[in-house]
Formats: C-alpha cells, sequence, structure tokens
C-alpha cells in the first residue's frame, strides 16, 4: 500500500472481530451498500487486504497471493480483526469475478478445507489412486456427464502411486493450496483414491511444506 493511501486510511467506518463477523457477511454487506473503500483484515502478523469499487472486489492481497486466491486464504480465517476504510479507490481491476460469485466459492472453499482437516489429511498423508479400468467402470455407473474428470484430476490421480505424500504431490504437481483442496475433495467425494497412510495425526492440511506454507492455521 502505497503512503498516500495510509495517510488518508485515518479512521475506518467498519471494523470488528471475524469470529463475529464473517469474511462471507462482510463481503454481502459492502457489495450491498455500492462500497468503496479498502478493508483489512488482520490475524496474528497476518495482514491481508481487499479492494472495494461500488460493493465488487477489484484486488486483493495476502501474503504471497494476490487476486481471487488471495480473497480465498482470507476464507479460512475464523479469528482475527478486521477494518474497512470508505475511501475512492483508483486500483487496476485483477478480479473479474462478481463478489456474489467469490463469496459462494470461498465458502465452499472453507467447508471443503475444513472436513479435510477433520479427516486428519495432512502432508504425510499417502494417497493410491484407484485402477484406471475401475475409474471408467465407476464413472459408467454415473448419469452421463454427471462426472468428468478434468485435466488436473487426472494429473493427482497420475501422480498418487501409493508412495508420495500430499505434500510431494502438490510440490511435483505445482499446485497452491486451494486447487489441492478443491481436487482432493473431488476424488475422495467419488472413491476414485484411497488413504493408504495417514501419519501425524496433529497437523493439518494448512501445514504442507511450498506450495503450503503454514500462514494461515
Amino acid at each position: 500500500m502505497d503512503t498516500k493511501t495510509q495517510q488518508v486510511l485515518t479512521s475506518h467506518s467498519l471494523s470488528g472481530e471475524l469470529s463475529d463477523f464473517s469474511l462471507a457477511l462482510i463481503l454481502k454487506f459492502l457489495n450491498l451498500s455500492n462500497s468503496n473503500g479498502i478493508l483489512q483484515v488482520k490475524k496474528g502478523a497476518l495482514y491481508g487486504v481487499m479492494y472495494i469499487e461500488n460493493g465488487q472486489v477489484i484486488d486483493a492481497h495476502v501474503l504471497t497471493y494476490d487476486g481471487e486466491d488471495a480473497i480465498y486464504e482470507i476464507f479460512l480465517w475464523i479469528s482475527g480483526k478486521f477494518a474497512f476504510y470508505s475511501h475512492p479507490v483508483q486500483r487496476p481491476k485483477t478480479i473479474k469475478r462478481l463478489t456474489e460469485d467469490l463469496i459462494i466459492t470461498g465458502i465452499r472453499y472453507d467447508e471443503r478445507w475444513r472436513k479435510l482437516c477433520k479427516m486428519g489429511i495432512n502432508p504425510r498423508t499417502i494417497f493410491k489412486a484407484k485402477p484406471k479400468d475401475e475409474i471408467a467402470r465407476m464413472i459408467a455407473m454415473e448419469e452421463e456427464g454427471a462426472v468428468h474428470l478434468a485435466q488436473a484430476d487426472q494429473e493427482f490421480l497420475q501422480v498418487a502411486d501409493g508412495k508420495k505424500t500430499l505434500g510431494e504431490i502438490a510440490n511435483q504437481l505445482g499446485y497452491n493450496r486451494r486447487k489441492t483442496v478443491t481436487i482432493l475433495s473431488f476424488l475422495l467425494t467419488n472413491n476414485f483414491i484411497d488413504i493408504m497412510s495417514n501419519e501425524q495425526q496433529g497437523r493439518h492440511i494448512d501445514d504442507l511444506s511450498p506450495p503450503f506454507l503454514n500462514e494461515i492455521g
């Protein structure tokens, strides 16, 4: 954030705790009120910022994440402080999706992530893909077009050989946290992949080594 903007942000028009007001609720309010300004979110030493124009999020940053990925990572924060500063925003529009869509995707991502955490999925969890013919048979049994393996899903299945850990798979494929969570949730839900080992139950999926840095939990 530039010095000029920092000088303007002297008083906030909306502030509180994420434990009382979820990010989804905050964004809905700013969207309905066609707000313009900057939303700051802090969790300990972590700091995120979103730029709002006419109620729409047009840009966001947190740690190494930018744009939509930054918003979705902040959706994982269940505690922290937020403050909205009403201020005209002059910022390149890096986020094209409507805020309503961002909220729906963010909520879904948070639900998937927490479900995996409850299952004890962690960086050392080892997965093995079902045989290709078995997966093909399972897909054929579904209603036509109901289940489709995207290229990223197929890449994950090819690497999940029963030996590599989740951390190794994510690093090899270069998938960030959200992409890995989305793919893994889909494969587990459809029973296309098996959990072979689930070591270190005390660790969570957010402890994965780069690109899964321990930044959110």
